[in-house]
């Protein structure tokens, strides 16, 4: 699949990936300014990612580095747990976990926010990598700003089954990305992206 060179998002050697964009372009510069300062907000809001949007039936909740929930801006070494269907009293284990390991608000222009599958807090050493992807695949979230236009964006790279697991949750994590593959994504990254530049 061909993708985008993006700067700070990984080169892309193997497995799948995507690229997810939605772009709206404004009439003046002040509803530019304003609408990009609301979708950099979004972006930091992970515990409310699912509640701007009804395409997206997944709970995010920010956690820090024990595993605790928060209600604050995220920070580089914090988890985000993903709970892909309605659990009664879900355990740790019942979600999927990813680990935020870069945060780059440098440009003016743009936001971005990366992170990667990951073991349960408190396991960075070792331990099962608790998602269907690898510990090598990433998703790249970026807000960013043109003369007239507003972009929001989510890369995955180098997107690959876990198979770092038992051999029943391998063949799931297998089917898992087999459907990724052909459009089946878990996690529909397009209405994210609308959900972010949405201004009504």
């Amino acid at each position: 699949m061909k993708h985008k060179k993006v700067p700070g998002v990984p080169n892309q050697i193997k497995g799948s990936c995507h690229d997810t964009e939605t772009k709206v372009t404004y009439p003046n510069a002040e509803d530019l300014e304003k609408n990009f300062k609301i979708a950099k907000n979004r972006l930091f809001d992970i515990n409310n990612w699912s509640n701007h949007t009804s395409g997206i039936p997944v709970k995010f909740t920010l956690c820090d580095q024990e595993g605790t929930a928060v209600e604050r801006d995220p920070q580089i070494g914090d988890y985000v747990k993903i709970l892909l269907h309605d659990k009664p009293n879900p355990q740790k284990r019942d979600y999927i976990w990813v680990r935020i390991d870069m945060i780059d608000q440098s440009n003016p222009n743009s936001l971005m926010l990366q992170m990667r599958p990951s073991t349960l807090p408190g396991n960075q050493f070792g331990g099962n990598i608790m998602h269907f992807n690898s510990s090598g695949s990433t998703s790249t979230f970026i807000v960013s700003k043109g003369n007239n236009y507003a972009k929001a964006a989510v890369y995955g790279r180098n997107e690959k089954a876990n198979m770092n697991t038992d051999f029943l949750s391998a063949i799931k994590n297998w089917l898992t990305m087999l459907g990724a593959r052909f459009g089946f994504q878990k996690i529909p990254w397009k209405a994210f992206t609308e959900m972010l530049l949405n201004n009504e």
